[in-house]
């Protein structure tokens, strides 16, 4: 089913989303959503056997942080690819980075703080405030989650688009100052 949607989204028609990037993100949100799904029912069977959850919530909270290190991996890809692009894909990245750049960016931080933070959870998570950091980082990642779906759906500027060609694209740019079109 991962790979299907992957295959879905690959489309020459939406170049902000025919990249690699899409399948980094969908891996990667499988990894840490799947974990988080399973950490919060880990938390529920063991509150109820009176089991250890400890261990549990160890192994998710890394899984999680390596699904969202997963995820950050490919919107470095695609931010270098796409900046350096003449397609329609350069100009969802150009809007993504100016008009939404503070939520692009902070979406961007908190990934990578979030992703670290899961990453070191061995280290913390034993401690008295250890349950409740791994809360607030699930509900960190969830965030990160919802705010990067919206910029991956909002931001995409399809080719059927009138004029969404022109834009930022280098070799029309040239076409139109040769033939006067720009003056």
């Amino acid at each position: 089913g991962l790979y299907y949607m992957y295959r879905c989204y690959r489309i020459k028609a939406r170049p902000f989303w025919n990249h690699k990037q899409t399948g980094f993100a969908f891996v990667g949100c499988c990894l840490y959503m799947g974990a988080l799904c399973l950490g919060l029912a880990g938390i529920l069977v063991t509150a109820v056997s009176g089991g250890d959850v400890l261990p549990l919530l160890t192994l998710c909270a890394v899984i999680a942080g390596i699904g969202l290190a997963t995820e950050g991996v490919g919107l470095w890809m695609h931010a270098r690819d796409m900046s350096g692009s003449e397609s329609e894909g350069a100009v969802s990245h150009y809007v993504q980075t100016t008009t939404f750049g503070k939520t692009w960016l902070t979406r961007n931080v908190a990934l990578v703080v979030i992703a670290l933070a899961l990453l070191s959870a061995p280290f913390y998570l034993q401690s008295a405030y250890g349950l409740f950091a791994l809360g607030l980082l699930a509900l960190g990642a969830v965030s990160v989650a919802v705010v990067g779906r919206a910029l991956f759906y909002v931001l995409v500027v399809p080719t059927t688009m009138p004029g969404a060609f022109f834009w930022k694209n280098k070799a029309f740019e040239e076409h139109a100052r040769d033939i006067g079109l720009a003056d």
